[in-house]
């Protein structure tokens, strides 16, 4: 069938992926990528030869070692002109047939390969693939064309982009852009189509995800028998179909190339049904630089974020804090998973509720009777009523940010349409500032049924400030509730109240307890939550199963994996090397990182420029780098590789070089490409 053509297949292979450095050479099971995708090649019944070609450059030296060490022939050329790697070892071997691979494609099948020469030969074509109509994973790319097609495609390109991308003249995919050739093209498709998976090897998620092939399978399985594999698996089948195929090759030197061009569009088709074109005011457009900031998130995988336009991110802001494995945690989605067939919601109360109950109470000091919600205001909220109906007084104090219902956003800045008589029962005081207490106390006497703040946060209490507080409320019948939204299961298993040995009458409970998923609690003594039964507080999804599946996998897993210890650890190092880098760049001034560990913030002062243009500028110029970061360093499991701390100090030193010499220039105002932020309101 070959007809004496000689027949070879050239995988095109480099080190330097920004995304996932040295990706060819990571492990799948044991051995590098590159040598588990040769491998499979060496299965094919119609190639001759085998060829890697690479770039010249030092960087990929260590490739070009493992290869020869592995007896693999290596050709190397021009780093951008991979075109001409091609002519130099067609002219080597004299092929006349040549099959074009890419390293990050280790799952690729000797069957469909020989399928595409074969059609070539019998179609009489200049050149034959499987992606000009996708029917097949992504990660089995196989182009196959002739040697004197590729003589053509190097008489007839100039450019960058086709040098680099080989088949652009031949396919003629990018028409609209460049030049394509008059060659006879044979498609090879399946008969049903699974171009929706991806099984190539660009990211971190593709790597995890294809390291759970290769443990779990033949490394030589033919491609039906690893999507069996999969359809059988449906945990590792689910998170695989939640990464993207690849799109077309984009050439970021185009003038038509925009880093944020799909999450603009979105916003303005987002504007146009929702207010803010987001659901949370710290989500929306008016927290980054719109027009140079992703506005959405495509999907998520461990501490990193991907915007619709494929840009990736380490991510810092998690969600506002719900996220405290790191997204998509394995353990937790299996249980997941494993509810979703048994039901989400029932007519009658699961026994899913009274174990993470009982859970709660065995690690919460304050916790004898619980109650679910499903967001931090639900349980601020019902908390407030209870301690009403307990002291029958109306009056609170407040210290902190505590959701956005009447009682609490009265006292606030964003109070529109809340009546001002709702207004007159909420009253501040000052963290840390036991007059500021003292003093509402002497002026309402016996009028005051709560006392409500974060027990710590961005500030530590000083020391003896919550013993005070509670003190106070003691001596004056007033309950005592600790919002451990943000603390619980982050400085402390049994939130600050066990970290401090301050025990409240009630206590609040959401974000991190569920690794993402929709939960809240209020947690307090029996003889206080016992009224729950009389006051009203009484929800459809309360006791919804997922998330309380959820939230045992998780809080499990925390207490297993010693995982707030490891946040804590990962956040002094984080500190301490964040602010070498911030005073290696001069900015020592006016940035620096504060020294809690488990939630690190950034502590803006003594600006040369308005406060709203800096903040704006350096929003812009992390985005650049790939820190999608706030104002404060929100911390997971996922974050503590070793590889993300790295990242992350090379993104921020980036950053901050860019920013330092915006600041010592004449009018920094014009390195701001995006719009000012906006500011919400300032709680802490």
């Amino acid at each position: 069938m070959k007809k004496n053509k000689k027949i070879i297949v050239v995988i095109q292979a480099r080190v330097n992926s920004s995304r996932l450095p040295n990706k060819v050479l990571l492990k799948l099971n044991g051995l590098p990528a590159i040598i588990r995708m040769i491998e499979r090649v060496k299965l094919s019944k119609l190639v001759d030869e085998i060829w890697v070609v690479t770039g010249e450059s030092k960087v990929n030296d260590k490739l070009v070692n493992i290869l020869g060490s592995s007896n693999i022939k290596v050709m190397r050329g021009d780093d951008l002109d991979v075109l001409s790697r091609y002519v130099k070892v067609t002219k080597k071997t004299g092929a006349n047939i040549i099959v074009r691979l890419t390293a990050d494609c280790p799952l690729i099948d000797p069957n469909i390969i020989d399928m595409t020469i074969k059609l070539l030969i019998d179609r009489k074509a200049d050149y034959a693939s499987n992606i000009l109509k996708r029917t097949y994973p992504d990660g089995l790319d196989v182009e196959a064309f002739t040697s004197d097609t590729l003589i053509k495609t190097v008489e007839n390109v100039d450019d960058k982009f086709s040098k680099e991308h080989v088949t652009t003249y031949m396919h003629g995919l990018h028409k609209n852009k460049y030049k394509k050739g008059n060659f006879i093209l044979a498609s090879l498709e399946h008969e049903a189509d699974f171009s929706s998976l991806r099984w190539t090897l660009d990211e971190e998620n593709d790597l995890i995800f294809l390291n759970r092939v290769y443990s779990t399978i033949d490394p030589l399985a033919s491609w039906q028998q690893i999507l069996s594999h999969l359809l059988s698996n449906p945990l590792i089948y689910m998170q695989n179909r939640i990464i993207p195929t690849n799109q077309n090759a984009v050439d970021l030197n185009s003038n038509n190339y925009r880093r944020y061009s799909k999450s603009n569009k979105l916003f303005d088709r987002a504007s146009k049904t929702i207010p803010l074109g987001s659901q949370t005011f710290s989500k929306s457009y008016i927290q980054w630089p719109k027009g140079e900031a992703p506005l959405f998130i495509d999907r998520a995988y461990g501490a990193k974020v991907v915007d619709p336009d494929g840009n990736h991110y380490i991510d810092y802001v998690l969600g506002l804090l719900p996220i405290i494995l790191g997204y998509c945690d394995e353990d937790v989605d299996r249980e997941v998973i494993d509810q979703i067939q048994r039901g989400t919601i029932y007519s009658l109360p699961s026994e899913l509720e009274m174990e993470l109950a009982e859970k709660l109470v065995k690690i919460i000091p304050s916790a004898e009777m619980v109650r679910f919600g499903k967001n931090g205001s639900d349980a601020t909220s019902a908390a407030i009523r209870l301690a009403r109906a307990y002291t029958d007084r109306d009056l609170v104090a407040v210290a902190g940010y505590h959701g956005w219902h009447d009682w609490y956003i009265a006292s606030s800045s964003r109070n529109l349409g809340v009546p001002k008589s709702v207004e007159a029962l909420t009253f501040k005081f000052l963290f840390n500032d036991l007059d500021s207490l003292t003093s509402l106390f002497k002026k309402y006497p016996n009028k005051f049924a709560a006392v409500i703040l974060e027990p710590t946060g961005l500030v530590e209490p000083d020391k003896g400030f919550l013993k005070s507080v509670k003190n106070i409320c003691e001596k004056n019948g007033t309950l005592l509730i600790f919002d451990e939204i943000i603390s619980g299961f982050r400085i402390n298993i049994g939130g600050a109240q066990k970290e401090y040995g301050i025990t409240p009458d009630i206590s609040c409970f959401g974000k991190a307890m569920a690794n993402g998923y929709p939960l809240s609690a209020i947690v307090g003594s029996r003889k206080i939550m016992n009224l729950m039964e009389e006051i009203f507080f009484s929800t459809t999804f309360g006791g919804e199963t997922l998330s309380i599946r959820a939230s045992l996998a998780t809080i499990n897993k925390i207490q297993k994996l010693n995982v707030i210890n490891k946040i804590k650890s990962y956040g002094t190092k984080l500190i301490f090397k964040l602010n070498n880098i911030i005073k290696k760049h001069g900015l020592d001034s006016n940035i620096s990182v504060s020294k809690v560990n488990w939630w690190p913030q950034l502590v803006i002062k003594d600006l040369p420029i308005n406060d709203e243009l800096f903040i704006s500028i350096m929003r812009q110029e992390l985005l650049m780098s790939g820190l999608l970061l706030g104002s404060t360093f929100n911390l997971s499991l996922a974050h503590t590789k070793a590889d993300i701390l790295k990242q992350t100090l090379e993104k921020f030193s980036d950053a901050m070089k860019n920013i330092s010499l915006i600041l010592n220039s004449k009018d920094p105002s014009v390195y701001l490409k995006g719009e000012h932020i906006k500011r919400t309101f300032k709680v802490r």
